[in-house]
């Protein structure tokens, strides 16, 4: 029996309409939470929200940041929901916090670094204190403060001390703050901001911090261990009592005759000390006054150009802050940290990535996503290793037996898996470091001209997947620390048989990207190495005064650097990015659209007569006058046309002696024949020129056309 046109109709709308709701915008959404404490916390949210996006938002909320270990039931859907479940398929949207274990150790230290990153705010980023001042300078302030004032109302030769409140006074007080209130300029309104005020958002410490130190203890000899203990900590709460606390994997408790026990270490500090609970609830107070949607202050890593200001007071003593602080499981972040993806195979990985699908934008959307993830790892593995090795070098002193050893002098060649690492002395000359720094030839063995070439080829043939099939290119890290310079590169053989696979296994980055690398974190701090090496019988003035040497070094070595830069002659071997060929492209596409649309419209309005009515038979001759007009001036508008299609092609550089034949078969012998075809397909006749010409041509763009975009553009 044939189904009913109704039903027919029915079941062709279902993907049409399935394909309109994939592509609608993603609304607000209100999240509700049930807490431990039986209170319920509203949470706003996006339809394209998961799991993980929900702990965020009850990481920035007062009521639960202090909570780190935990999971998310929910009535339908069951116990401990997968981090990647969608918001949207929860019905009804509540959820439950359930307090889980501290299994591991790691654990219960993450939720003390997190108290200590919320009470952060309070000490470390007020300003430094000022010196007192000295006895010469309170001896002025109180002859200043004893001399007669002009205000002062004198009252049987004595100085009363108070100032004048006459109507009189009064009156041109006033006058004057109405004068000044008109003359306000936006600078008074908006004044400009100092560099030594960045902390002062962040900063509260006008508060009373709960807790003023967390130390870890030993167990002491004879001490009795319950099953399930990790550590005991001693914390300092804001009256300055001491409170030593066991932490488990049930959660937090005293030793004693009175023994409290909670699950969060706020809870049962709030229990034991009223003082720390007023202080807490200050602060959390505060946190809604200075932003109620969240967004707490806390979390903070190292700046990279500006350290917090506590560290003003004591230079040597440079605490990181909690959330990179290793004594409480802190780091900078990143991926490989401890070398678990050092014999990941690197090449075979990086030539699936080049021969995933990618004809659709479907297919490049997942292969792409496939690539920020695998190059993301890769990059952080690289940065480690690299810094490991010259970190290797510096403290085995190998430096100072290779003091006269020239610039680029191969100290350390290191090859684990796929990886190869490479560190090199560098140049003395600061001024010979930009080559190394942008194109990196010095270090593949590639001549200037070489690179150049290589790069604008590889712009001006670029499509949607240009960066993922260059393995070369994201297969190489350079880091330059300390005055070496690491090269890590992917050197390892391809196996076919994984490779055929077509497919590649990668887990998402952790805590959904939220814990990248900070490369501040891997710097080695002045102070830190000075008071180190001072250590050794040697007084901490010395170090000062080392730390003084070595900066005038550093002026010495920058200002003979720029002498030798000035003294140089303009090179003739210039560097070109492979992202300028894609701009200079696009440049010439656009004109010779603009070229082929003027020339079109020119060539109509030439082709139409226009009429002249009402002229009679004495003016007939003025008909034929504008027609002739029209006709002159279009021929010089195609002329004028003609002649910017020609120069947007290139046609005013000078051949060298060669055809249009001999430069197409030159051309095809550093580019594949895909490639070819795409440069082709461009219409701008870049495909007819020789490599050299194209040098040329790139250059001239760059000097007449993209450098004065980019210096109008930064004025």
């Amino acid at each position: 029996m044939a189904p009913r046109s109704g039903r027919g109709k029915s079941n062709k709308a279902k993907p049409e309409r399935k394909k309109k709701e994939e592509k609608v915008a993603p609304n607000a959404l209100d999240i509700t939470v049930i807490t431990p404490y039986e209170s319920q916390v509203v949470l706003k949210g996006i339809s394209t929200d998961k799991i993980l996006d929900v702990k965020k938002l009850l990481a920035v909320n007062v009521e639960t940041c202090h909570l780190t270990n935990y999971s998310l039931s929910h009535e339908v859907k069951g116990q401990r929901l997968n981090d990647k479940l969608e918001i949207v398929s929860l019905k009804p949207c509540l959820v439950r916090m359930v307090e889980e274990d501290y299994v591991e150790e790691s654990q219960a230290v993450a939720h003390v670094r997190r108290l200590l990153e919320i009470v952060a705010c309070t000490t470390r980023f007020a300003k430094p204190r000022r010196w007192p001042p000295s006895s010469e300078s309170k001896s002025k302030k109180g002859n200043a403060n004893s001399s007669p004032n002009s205000n002062d109302i004198r009252s049987n030769g004595t100085n009363t001390g108070r100032k004048s409140s006459s109507p009189m006074a009064s009156s041109e007080a006033a006058s004057a703050q109405a004068a000044g209130t008109d003359n306000i300029d936006m600078v008074a309104i908006h004044p400009t901001p100092k560099l030594s005020e960045f902390y002062d958002f962040f900063s509260f410490s006008h508060l009373s911090p709960p807790v003023l130190g967390i130390k870890r203890c030993d167990w002491k000899h004879g001490q009795e261990r319950r099953q399930g203990d990790h550590f005991e900590i001693q914390v300092r709460i804001c009256n300055g009592k001491l409170v030593n606390i066991v932490v488990s994997a049930k959660g937090f408790y005293t030793v004693g005759k009175q023994s409290f026990h909670r699950h969060s270490l706020v809870d049962l500090l709030q229990d034991l000390s009223q003082a720390f609970a007023n202080a807490y609830g200050s602060l959390m107070k505060a946190f809604l006054e200075h932003n109620k949607f969240g967004n707490l202050p806390y979390g903070f890593r190292a700046n990279t150009w500006l350290v917090p200001p506590s560290v003003v007071n004591s230079p040597s003593n440079f605490q990181p802050l909690p959330a990179e602080d290793e004594s409480w499981g802190g780091n900078g972040g990143g991926q490989g940290r401890n070398g678990e993806y050092d014999l990941r195979p690197w090449a075979t990985e990086f030539a699936i990535l080049a021969s995933l699908p990618c004809k659709t934008e479907e297919e490049r959307v997942v292969r792409d996503r496939k690539a920020f993830l695998v190059h993301s790892q890769f990059v952080d593995v690289s940065i480690f290793k690299a810094v490991r090795a010259i970190c290797s070098i510096i403290e085995s002193n190998l430096h100072e037996k290779d003091v006269g050893c020239s610039s680029g002098a191969v100290l350390l060649e290191d090859c684990v898996g796929d990886l190869s690492t490479v560190v090199k002395r560098d140049a003395a000359d600061a001024s010979s470091k930009s080559v190394v720094q942008i194109d990196g030839h010095l270090l593949s063995g590639i001549s200037a001209k070489e690179v150049a070439q290589r790069n604008l080829l590889k712009g001006i043939t670029a499509d949607e997947s240009v960066i993922v099939h260059d393995t070369a290119s994201l297969g190489v890290v350079i880091v330059r620390h300390c005055g070496y310079t690491a090269t890590v590169k992917v050197i390892g053989d391809v196996k076919r048989k994984k490779c055929g696979a077509q497919d590649i296994e990668i887990d998402d980055q952790p805590d959904g990207g939220a814990n990248p690398l900070n490369i501040n974190s891997l710097r080695i701090l002045l102070h830190k190495f000075f008071v180190s090496e001072s250590s050794g019988g040697q007084s901490c003035n010395y170090a000062v005064d080392d730390m003084e040497e070595s900066r005038l070094l550093v002026r010495h070595v920058i200002q003979d650097s720029l002498n030798q830069l000035k003294d140089k002659p303009a090179s003739s071997e210039r560097s070109i990015r492979w992202e300028l060929g894609v701009c200079w492209l696009q440049h010439l596409q656009k004109k010779e659209t603009k070229a082929e649309t003027n020339s079109k419209t020119c060539g109509s309005n030439s082709e139409t007569e226009h009429a002249v009515k009402g002229l009679g038979k004495e003016f007939k001759f003025l008909k034929k006058r504008y027609k002739k007009s029209s006709i002159s001036s279009t021929d010089d508008k195609e002329e004028s046309q003609n002649g910017t299609c020609n120069q947007s092609m290139g046609s005013d550089v000078e051949h060298d002696g060669l055809d249009e034949f001999d430069s197409e078969k030159e051309l095809k012998k550093v580019i594949s024949e895909e490639a070819y075809l795409r440069l082709k397909e461009t219409g701008t006749g870049l495909h007819l020129k020789s490599a050299d010409q194209l040098i040329q041509m790139a250059h001239r763009y760059y000097d007449e056309v993209a450098l004065p975009k980019l210096v109008i553009y930064l004025q």
